[in-house]
């Protein structure tokens, strides 16, 4: 990756609505250029453009977070039947107290009561589970740091993120 693939990232995460040609006229390139760019970029996995919408405006009112214990042996297994349910956003293969973390969203606190006590304790290899319900987002962001400054353009440790 080069500026003008930084760059191009950058717009995007900034507005996903960004034309190519606003990007190839701030990058000094062909809108071409840009456009052949991003398709290598998405071919190769670096970056998905999708539109993000708010759950709660469509009506999942129950939230939660889960920390699922899993029997050794079992994380991917486990892991791959849970992401294949509709009500699962997020899923991540943690080393502490969860072998897994998954985020939920569900219509009301019945249909959570009933995905956790009845789907998600159905799943084999699934030992237990600990239900933390979100009672209010404070943010939630896609947006991070692409390069990595060096240690005499942070004035600090080399690796910091900028």
């Amino acid at each position: 990756m080069d500026e003008i693939d930084r760059l191009i990232l950058r717009a995007l995460q900034e507005d996903g609505r960004t034309s190519f040609t606003d990007i190839a006229r701030h990058a000094a390139v062909s809108e071409t250029t840009i456009r052949a760019r991003y398709r290598n970029l998405t071919d190769q996995g670096i970056v998905r453009t999708v539109g993000v919408v708010d759950p709660h405006s469509l009506g999942f009112l129950a939230p939660a977070i889960l920390g699922v214990v899993v029997t050794p042996g079992y994380g991917d297994a486990v892991a791959r039947a849970i992401t294949a349910m509709p009500e699962i956003s997020y899923a991540v293969l943690t080393l502490g107290r969860f072998d897994l973390i998954v985020e939920v969203f569900c219509r009301d606190l019945p249909h959570l009561t009933e995905f956790v006590m009845g789907t998600i304790h159905s799943v084999p290899g699934v030992v237990r589970t600990e239900t933390l319900m979100i009672a209010r987002s404070y943010k939630l962001a896609y947006r991070w740091a692409l390069t990595m400054e060096t240690d005499e353009e942070s004035g600090g440790e080399e690796g910091v993120m900028s």
